[in-house]
C-alpha cells in the first residue's frame, strides 16, 4: 500500500520533543502540532494509491520547497526516493474514509471534516525498500525535517545506509525527530543510517531509536563522516542490538575525517556487537583537524566487541572526548532485598500481552496500599530522585498487587532500556535505594 500527501504554503517548525512519553503530555504535544498545521494545506493525491491517496513518491515529486508531506499510516513503500528539496516529511497520519484527488484545506478543521486523523507521537508512518535506500537526501538540500516515522530495508542490497543515506553539506540544517530505522541491512557500512556532513552542516537526531540493524562492516545501527568543522547532535535516542560484523562501532560510528563537532545527550547504547572495537559506539578522529565529543548522561550496557573496547572505542589524532555527568541509574538486578528491616521492592520479570509490560514484583515488610505506602514505577530515563514528590517525573503509582500492567509498549520512552520500581510514602515522596531496574524484554 502506497500512500502520501503534500501540503503547501506552510512553514513548520515543530520541534516535537519525547523528553517523557506520559499519555497526557503525549496528547497535549499532539494537540499544538495539529494547531500548527493552519492556512492553505493543499493535499495532492494520485489515483493509485491505497484509499486512492496517493503514493509517497508522487508527493515528493510534487512538493515545492518549504511543503510538508504527510505520510499516512500504515506502512508503504517509498521506492527508494532521492529528497532534493527542502520539505517537511511528517508522519502518523491515518486516512479514516478514504480520500480522493487533489483537495484544498484551509485549517485543521477540514483535515478533520475529511476524516484525516493526527497519530503521530503514539504512532509513526512506516517506509521500507528493498533494492535501495529507503530514502535519499541529495547535496542540494538545505533544510530537512523528518518526524514520526519508520524505516526499514533488511534485503540486505544496499552498500551503506539501508534506512537513509546521503550527504549533507553547504551549511544544511537536517533533523531526525521520533525516527525509528530497525531491521535494515548493509553490505558495507551503516546498517540503519548512513550519512556524510559537510561544509558546517548541522545533523540533529532526536527522540529516535536505531535497533536490530546490521552492517557487514562497520557501524551497525549508524555511521556518520563529519567534515569541515560540521555538528552532529544525538539526544534522547536508544541504540540497541545492532551488529557490525567484522568492523567497529556495533551499535554506531562516528568518524571526524578532518574537523567536527558531536555532542550525544540522554542516550543509551545497549546488547550492540562488533566483530572489530566498540561494541556500543565507535568514534575515530583521521588528519589533524579538531575533533571534540561530548558524552552527557548516556549510557552504555551489555555491548560486546570481538576485539576490544566493548562499550566505547575512540581514537585518533586530535580527539578530545568528554564523558559528563553520567547519571547514576539503580542496580539492573538485585539479587536479595537490601536489608531485612527495610521496606524493599524489586521487579522479578517482565513480559509483553497484548501490547503492554507485565510486570512481576515483590515486596518485603509491607504490602503496597493507596491511600497508604505504595510503590512507584518508572523507566530509567528518569533518575530516581525525580521519581516521587518533589521531582519531576513521570511514574505511575501503584497500590496493589503483582504484576503491575499499567504501562503499555508506547508508554517507552527513548534510550529507556529498563523499568524501575521504589518504595513510595503516602505523600508519594520515594524512598531511595528501595527498589532495583530490570531490562525491558
Amino acid at each position: 500500500m502506497k500512500e502520501g500527501m503534500v501540503i503547501n504554503h506552510y512553514q513548520i517548525t515543530i520541534r516535537l520533543r519525547m523528553l517523557a512519553l506520559a499519555i497526557l503530555s503525549a496528547a497535549l504535544i499532539m494537540a499544538v502540532s495539529l494547531v500548527l498545521l493552519q492556512l492553505n494545506v493543499w493535499a495532492k493525491f494520485a489515483a493509485s494509491g491505497a484509499n486512492g491517496c496517493g503514493n509517497f513518491e508522487d508527493a515528493v515529486d510534487k512538493a515545492e520547497d518549504g511543503d510538508t508531506i504527510a505520510v499516512m499510516i500504515p506502512d508503504r513503500r517509498s521506492e527508494g526516493k532521492t529528497i532534493t528539496k527542502n520539505i517537511l516529511i511528517h508522519g502518523g497520519w491515518l486516512s479514516i474514509d478514504g480520500c480522493g484527488g487533489q483537495q484544498i484545506y484551509t485549517d485543521t478543521a477540514d483535515l478533520d471534516a475529511a476524516s484525516f486523523e493526527f497519530q503521530g507521537i503514539l504512532s509513526r508512518s512506516i517506509l521500507s525498500h528493498d533494492s535501495d535506500s529507503v530514502i535519499k537526501i541529495d547535496p542540494s538540500v538545505m533544510t530537512l525535517t523528518v518526524q514520526n516515522m519508520v524505516f526499514w530495508n533488511n534485503a540486505g542490497t544496499v552498500a551503506r545506509g539501508a534506512g537513509i543515506s546521503g550527504v549533507i553539506s553547504n551549511g544544511a540544517k537536517i533533523r531526525l525527530d521520533n525516527v525509528v530505522i530497525s531491521n535494515s541491512v548493509a553490505t558495507d557500512a551503516g546498517g540503519g543510517l548512513h550519512l556524510e556532513v559537510r561544509g558546517g552542516s548541522r545533523l540533529v537526531i532526536a527522540d529516535s531509536q536505531f535497533f536490530s540493524n546490521e552492517a557487514d562492516q562497520t557501524g551497525g545501527g549508524l555511521e556518520i563522516d563529519i567534515y569541515d568543522g560540521s555538528e552532529v547532535i544525538i539526544e534522547n535516542t536508544l541504540v540497541a542490538s545492532n551488529t557490525a560484523n567484522t568492523g567497529h562501532g556495533g551499535g554506531a560510528r562516528i568518524r571526524i575525517i578532518n574537523s567536527g563537532y558531536v555532542t550525544i545527550t540522554n542516550s543509551a547504547f545497549v546488547n550492540n556487537t562488533a566483530g572489530g572495537r566498540g561494541g556500543g559506539l565507535a568514534i575515530e578522529s583521521v588528519n589533524q583537524g579538531p575533533a571534540y565529543v561530548r558524552l552527557i548522561n548516556t549510557t552504555f550496557a551489555n555491548n560486546s566487541a570481538s576485539i576490544s573496547e566493548d562499550d566505547l572505542y575512540s581514537s585518533g589524532n586530535g580527539l578530545t572526548v568528554d564523558n559528563l555527568s553520567k547519571q547514576l541509574f539503580l542496580p539492573s538486578i538485585l539479587s536479595d532485598f537490601p536489608s531485612a528491616a527495610a521496606d524493599s521492592a524489586r521487579i522479578t520479570d517482565i513480559s509483553i500481552e497484548n501490547n503492554r509490560y507485565i510486570v512481576e514484583f515483590d515486596t518485603l515488610n509491607f504490602e503496597p496500599t493507596l491511600p497508604g505506602q505504595h510503590v512507584h514505577f518508572f523507566f530509567n530515563t528518569v533518575p530516581p530522585q525525580e521519581a516521587g514528590v518533589p521531582g519531576s517525573g513521570p511514574w505511575i503509582l501503584y497500590g496493589g498487587p503483582s504484576p503491575f500492567t499499567e504501562y503499555s509498549i508506547i508508554d517507552r520512552p527513548p534510550g529507556a532500556w529498563q523499568m524501575c520500581i521504589l518504595v513510595a510514602n503516602p505523600d508519594h515522596s520515594v524512598q531511595l535505594n528501595t527498589g532495583n531496574c530490570f531490562d525491558l524484554p
